[in-house]
C-alpha cells in the first residue's frame, strides 16, 4: 500500500468505546479465524507455543521495519509502479526478515510443512496490525467498517497467499542437500513474492481510476467486482497449488521416500536428522538449553541460599525464643519453690505457735490445779487442825 501517512488513532475523539470494538472486531476476526485454520492444518505436528506468539505479535515488528524503510526508499523513485513493487518488496523483506532470524534455524522447524505454518502466522500478524491502522485511519465509524471488510476479503487474503508462497521456498532452501539450490529458493522466495504483491497492488490502483457511477450496478459489476474476484481467483488458485505441492513433500520427507526428480535436491527425516545442518540447530538448542538450565540452577542455589538463611534466621530466633520462654519457667518455678518454701515455714510457724500455746495454756492450767489442790491441802489441814 502506498500511503503511510495517515494518521493512526484509537482512541480518537470521534469513535465511541463500543464503536472502536466494532472496528477492531472487523479489522481482526478473518484474520484469527485464519489463524485457527492454519494451526488446525498442523495439528498432527503442533508448533511451539512460544514459536507461535513470536510469529503472531512479529506484526508490530514488521510493520515498523517496513514504514521506516518505504519512508527512506519513496523519495528515490518517481515511477508509481516502480515505487508499488518496492514497496511490496520491503513489506515481504521486513515478514522474512522474522523467519529467517528466528526460525529458519529453530530445532522444531523440523519439517516442510513448518515452512508455510510459520511464514503464513507471520503474514497474518501484519497483515492484521496493518488493517488496524488503515481502519482507524477513517473519519467515521461506517467507512472505517467498509474499509476492514474490504481489506479482509482482499489485502489479508494476498498476504497470507504471499506468506504461504515464502514458506514454501524457504523450506525447500531449509532442507535443501544443495548450497546452491539453498540460495536459490531464498531469492525466488522474495522475487515471487514481491512479484505477486506489488501486481496486485498496482491491479487495485488501476481499478480505484475506473469512473464508475455507484447507481450503475452492472458497469460496477463488470469493471470493478468481477476483475476483483478473478484476481483474487488467480491468487487463491496459486496458494492451493502451492499448499497441495508442501503437502506432497512432506509426505515424502516424513516417510522417507524418493521425491519426483525435480525435488531430488531436498532431504528426506533421514538425511536431516543426520545432517551436520540439524546437528548445529541441535548444538544451538542445547547451549541455549544449559545456559537456561544453569541460569535456574543459579536462581534455584540463590533461592535455596536465602531459604537457608531464612531458616537460619528463623531457627536462631525459635531458639532465642525458646531460651527465653525456658528462663521464664526457671524463673517461674524459682518463684513457685519460693512461694511454697514460706507456705511451709509459715506452716510450720502455725503449728510451732499452736504448740506453744498450747503447752503455755496447759502449763497454766496445771499451775491453777496445782495452787488449788495446795489450797485445798491447806483447808483440810487446818480444819483437821
Amino acid at each position: 500500500m502506498l500511503n503511510f501517512s495517515f494518521n493512526f488513532n484509537l482512541f480518537n475523539n470521534y469513535y465511541y468505546l463500543y464503536e472502536r470494538l466494532l472496528v477492531l472486531f472487523f479489522s481482526l476476526v478473518p484474520a484469527i479465524l485464519l489463524v485457527i485454520f492454519i494451526l488446525y492444518t498442523d495439528r498432527e505436528s503442533k508448533e511451539p507455543a512460544k514459536n507461535i506468539v513470536l510469529c503472531l505479535l512479529s506484526g508490530i515488528l514488521t510493520i515498523a521495519l517496513a514504514s521506516n524503510l518505504e519512508s527512506y526508499v519513496l523519495p528515490l523513485f518517481n515511477n508509481n509502479v516502480v515505487v508499488t513493487y518496492v514497496f511490496a518488496m520491503i513489506e515481504e523483506l521486513s515478514k522474512m526478515a522474522i523467519f529467517l532470524l528466528f526460525l529458519f534455524d529453530n530445532k522444531y522447524f523440523d519439517d516442510i510443512y513448518d515452512g508455510i505454518v510459520y511464514m503464513s502466522l507471520i503474514a497474518l500478524s501484519f497483515a492484521g496490525v496493518e488493517n488496524i491502522m488503515y481502519a482507524f485511519s477513517e473519519s467515521t465509524v461506517s467507512s472505517s467498517i467498509s474499509l476492514a471488510l474490504m481489506r479482509d476479503l482482499t489485502t489479508i487474503p494476498l498476504h497470507v497467499i504471499c506468506g504461504v508462497v515464502i514458506g514454501f521456498f524457504l523450506a525447500l532452501a531449509s532442507f535443501s542437500k544443495l548450497r546452491g539450490k539453498k540460495y536459490l529458493n531464498i531469492l525466488l522466495a522474495i522475487l515471487i513474492s514481491t512479484f505477486m504483491h506489488g501486481t496486485f497492488n498496482n491491479f487495485m490502483t488501476l481499478l480505484s481510476k475506473i469512473d464508475v457511477s455507484s447507481n450503475d450496478t452492472v458497469k460496477t459489476m463488470l469493471f470493478l467486482v468481477l476483475p476483483l474476484i478473478l484476481i483474487m481467483i488467480a491468487l487463491l488458485y496459486v496458494a492451493y497449488v502451492v499448499i497441495q505441492k508442501t503437502v506432497n513433500l512432506n509426505r515424502c520427507f516424513i516417510n522417507n521416500k524418493k521425491y519426483d526428480e525435480k525435488f531430488s535436491y531436498l532431504m528426506n527425516k533421514d538425511d536431516y536428522l543426520n545432517s551436520s545442518f540439524n546437528k548445529n540447530k541441535e548444538k544451538r538448542y542445547n547451549i541455549l538449553k544449559f545456559n537456561k538450565t544453569k541460569k535456574e540452577e543459579v536462581s534455584d542455589n540463590k533461592k535455596t541460599e536465602d531459604t537457608n538463611k531464612e531458616n537460619i534466621v528463623s531457627t536462631s530466633n525459635d531458639q532465642k525464643v525458646i531460651e527465653e520462654s525456658t528462663i521464664k519457667e526457671e524463673v517461674l518455678n524459682e518463684k513457685t519453690e519460693e512461694q511454697l518454701n514460706s507456705e511451709v515455714e509459715e506452716k510450720i510457724d502455725e503449728i510451732i505457735n499452736f504448740e506453744i500455746e498450747k503447752n503455755i495454756v496447759l502449763n497454766n492450767s496445771k499451775k491453777k490445779q496445782f495452787k488449788e489442790s495446795k489450797k485445798r491441802r491447806l483447808y483440810y489441814k487446818n480444819k483437821s487442825k
